[in-house]
């Protein structure tokens, strides 16, 4: 207030100082200036040295007003306290390339039987009208499902997936039950069963139908321990290169991925291509990927495996930015998120880089096979 009335007083000053020198009678006119710059420099507070304007002045970066649990990425609004999708995905070579996995913040693989792998892809919100190919359920993806309270899409299921749904209570949209009719359709330029596709809008009118939950339990938080503030290089000590990374699931299966330093992200590839979505033409490409070695074992004459997942604990690694870490992981009870740590007492949560993650569960019993080098 009292630099507006000094300002003030000096536009009336000067304007007395131009009357005066318009009258033509004589003035001191460097007195006038001396004394006018006296009172400036010794009330109106120094601007700073820097040339900079006030616009140019750094300040915070607003934090978005939400982000995604499943990548740390902000997310519109509307889909707060709205529950994900886990999605069974096909992935044999005839039914690639899949529509929709390039949506996915996370793809699990795991192995089925027979060395094929399946992909389940975890998903923020459903979009678009062809999503798939579908296929079954096994009880081990229910497990990883049910950590994300996510709403688990598959069409048909291992007995044992059957019982392990209704033991958890996970909510399913099952292409082999009632609901079905409305989530999956057939696609008969594809050959039977890899011809099964889900629609956002059907997806929803069976939720509806269903009258399934739409909003996460209390309790459910981002699945990684996100750092928002800086990037994570894992240049710890023991770290180890990893522009490239082959996991062999099988003769059949051994996906590869490859670090680009220009976007730092991992493309990945399998049966000797770039994987792609169908629905884009765009290559699959991760900020993260963690590999989580574990005690698997067939289950039954017929093949299908299992593995050792609730109130176990083991090794894992991660990688990011074109460098490796061994790390530790634990997964206490059936509702709890499986947890990655840097120290064997499970003390010091990985810091995970924001964006989208693949996550392979892996035979401990084969980790030597798994090749990490620099291109």
């Amino acid at each position: 207030m009292k630099n507006k009335i000094l300002i003030t007083g000096l536009i009336m000053l000067s304007a007395v100082f131009v009357s005066l020198s318009g009258c033509g009678k004589k003035t001191d006119t460097s007195s006038v200036i001396k004394n006018v710059t006296s009172v400036v420099s010794n009330t109106v507070p120094n601007m700073p040295e820097s040339s900079s304007s006030v616009s140019e002045i750094q300040t915070e970066p607003e934090k978005p007003a939400y982000t995604s649990p499943l990548s740390g990425k902000p997310l519109d609004e509307k889909y707060k306290d709205k529950r994900p999708f886990a999605f069974m995905f096909n992935n044999i070579e005839f039914a690639y390339p899949q529509t929709g996995t390039g949506r996915a913040e996370i793809i699990y693989e795991i192995l089925a039987e027979g060395g094929i792998t399946r992909l389940m892809g975890v998903f923020d919100y459903m979009k678009g009208d062809k999503i798939g190919s579908v296929r079954s359920a096994r009880h081990y993806y229910v497990d990883f499902a049910n950590e994300f309270d996510a709403i688990f899409v598959h069409f048909g299921q291992t007995h044992y997936a059957i019982d392990e749904i209704k033991k958890l209570g996970v909510d399913t949209i099952s292409g082999l039950s009632w609901e079905g009719a409305r989530a999956f359709y057939r696609d008969n330029n594809i050959r039977a069963p890899h011809n099964a596709f889900a629609s956002t809008k059907g997806l929803m009118q069976a939720m509806k139908d269903k009258k399934l939950r739409t909003k996460p339990k209390k309790g459910i938080s981002s699945h990684f321990n996100f750092s928002q503030d800086e990037e994570v290089n894992n240049d710890k000590k023991d770290s180890f290169k990893a522009d490239y990374a082959k996991i062999p699931f099988s003769a059949y299966m051994t996906p590869w991925f490859t670090f680009s330093k220009k976007d730092k992200l991992y493309t990945r590839y399998a049966f000797g291509t770039k994987h792609i979505d169908k629905g884009t033409g765009k290559a699959l490409k991760f900020k993260n990927i963690f590999i989580q070695l574990v005690n698997e074992y067939n289950k039954d004459r017929n093949g299908y495996q299992t593995m050792d997942l609730i109130n176990q604990s083991g090794n894992a690694y991660y990688i990011t930015n074109g460098r490796g870490i061994k790390v530790y992981w634990e997964k206490k009870g059936g509702a709890d998120k499986t947890g990655f740590y840097y120290d064997k007492a499970h003390t010091e949560e990985v810091r995970v880089n924001t964006g989208k993650t693949y996550y392979a569960v892996f035979p401990v019993n084969r980790k030597e096979m798994i090749t990490f080098k620099k291109k």
